[in-house]
């Protein structure tokens, strides 16, 4: 199936399916309100001062990006997703540190539905107190028209509200939509800025003198990237399996894997692009921290390592991509209850005794899988950085990080349109065979 083929089909599927039309048509209606949101400013802000304050901070750039021109239009969707993001990393690792946690994960149904309440409460104490101290931050630069208890207050709730409205519809997209819903908003939002990305990258080209050749160099060198992240996220090892016992009959008069060798699918970047997310997360915070240093020399230098070119941010990125990557696969990725499950249906990984022969294979083998992974991403995720920052010699537009998300996310689109085309034909076999 050529390349023109496969998006024709699939956008056939999108059209003729009812069930998918619904969630497609669900999910750009959510971007439809995300969007219109992103133009809603906070009142009472000096929008031309505004501007010029956060013009050169590299922490308002970065938010700027993931919430899609939110902070320079000082939008009530300032903080987008981003607390939501942070309170999930927050259950993630207490999951790791309290059983009690990793046990309520695990079980799933009401004991899950708690986490993801706390989740959310989490969420809306720690935007109640990062919006406060944003209108303080406003009031004390003397951005704020009017400043005073009420401004507060009012930046206060309609930030907060704001946040609260995007956790509320990317739940909603997850459930109703296409795709994970926190994962889609930042997609969104990242390639609404892309035009904007694409036209600083040739006005800096240009001022710098350098050409049109590192353009087309650039250009290039992305398109190459962005094929090998797609060969990563699309990438799957597979195990074989042996199921023993007697045959019988499979779908549409098909034999079924009883009595014949099948293979487990484990895929190469299991954890997606979940591990990227956090780790840009995190590195927003010194960004956040390091402009409260009073000693401006101090200040300079750490800003500097900790810019999007220098070597503390290259390097702790790298590590962080590594180290959530591991994190997020021990999560998604349980050798235990699929050795369980392959030992209740008969299946056997061969020369592995079922049980935990079987467990302890599946966890060596996602564990080499996730270490090769994760460094691959991790030095890709920095390259564009690099290349911006060190051959071209210009302000970095567009990092690693937020390239491995777009790749990442349209892939794992296109994977469930798939699944979805996939489930509506085996629906379709079950029909026929009724009607037999």
């Amino acid at each position: 199936m050529t390349f023109k083929e496969a998006i024709v089909t699939r956008f056939q599927a999108m059209v003729q399916t009812r069930e998918l039309r619904k969630r497609v048509l669900f999910t750009l209606g959510c971007f439809l309100v995300a969007r219109i949101g992103v133009h809603i400013p906070v009142p009472g802000i000096n929008m031309e001062l505004f501007r010029d304050f956060t013009g050169g901070s590299s922490l308002a750039q970065f938010l700027n990006l993931f919430t899609g021109g939110a902070v320079q239009r000082a939008s009530i969707f300032s903080l987008g997703i981003t607390p939501y993001i942070n309170a999930s990393i927050v259950f993630q690792i207490l999951g790791v540190l309290w059983p009690r946690i990793e046990e309520m994960q695990k079980e799933g149904g009401k004991e899950a539905d708690k986490i993801t309440q706390w989740t959310r409460y989490l969420t809306i104490v720690t935007t109640l107190f990062q919006s406060a101290g944003i209108a303080l931050l406003l009031q004390s630069n003397n951005l704020v028209r009017e400043p005073g208890t009420i401004f507060v207050l009012t930046t206060v709730v309609l930030i907060t509200g704001g946040t609260a409205f995007l956790m509320w519809l990317s739940e909603r997209i997850s459930i109703k939509g296409i795709g994970n819903g926190t994962s889609m908003l930042i997609f969104l939002n990242i390639v609404s800025n892309l035009p904007q990305v694409v036209k600083g990258t040739v006005d800096q080209l240009r001022t710098s003198g350098r050409g049109p050749a590192l353009g087309y160099i650039s250009l290039t060198l992305f398109v190459v990237i962005i094929m090998i992240m797609v060969v990563i996220q699309l990438g799957e090892r597979r195990i074989p399996i042996q199921y023993v016992g007697k045959s019988s009959r499979g779908v549409m008069d098909q034999p079924s894997v009883v009595g014949r060798k099948t293979y487990l699918p484990v895929k190469i970047n299991t954890a997606g692009v979940m591990p990227i997310i956090f780790a840009s997360m995190i590195m927003a915070v010194p960004s956040a921290v390091i402009p409260l240093i009073k000693d401006e020399a101090k200040r300079a230098y750490l800003l500097n390592l900790f810019g999007p070119k220098g070597w503390a941010y290259l390097l702790l990125t790298i590590v962080l991509i590594v180290l959530f990557s591991f994190f997020y696969t021990a999560i998604v990725f349980d050798p235990d209850k699929i050795a369980d499950s392959l030992k209740q249906s008969g299946g056997s990984i061969p020369l592995k005794r079922a049980g935990k022969e079987t467990s302890e294979f599946l966890e060596y083998v996602a564990t080499r899988i996730t270490f090769g992974t994760a460094i691959f991403l991790a030095i890709l995720g920095i390259l564009p950085n690099v290349w911006f920052g060190y051959v071209l010699n210009i302000p970095v537009m567009l990092g690693g990080t937020s390239l491995l998300i777009l790749v990442g996310v349209a892939v794992e689109l296109i994977q469930n349109i798939d699944s979805h085309m996939a489930t509506q034909k085996y629906k379709g076999f079950n029909n026929i065979r009724r009607r037999r």
